[in-house]
């Protein structure tokens, strides 16, 4: 039971900080879409999956 609230509480943060991202968007010209991929790499990975959708979305 405690895995399956950690696991959906890091789903959640994720998700939030996709939304505090995306509301800088006119600070920052840069949005992140809210779609699985970015949500599985921020819950996974923190800080560096953040950094990564951040240069996957400037790259492509």
């Amino acid at each position: 039971m405690f895995k399956i609230t950690r696991i959906f509480i890091r789903l959640l943060m994720a998700t939030l900080s996709i939304f505090i991202f995306n509301s800088f968007h006119h600070i920052t010209q840069i949005t992140l879409s809210l779609n699985i991929f970015n949500i599985v790499m921020i819950s996974l990975f923190d800080i560096f999956g953040f950094i990564l959708c951040i240069v996957l979305n400037i790259v492509l």
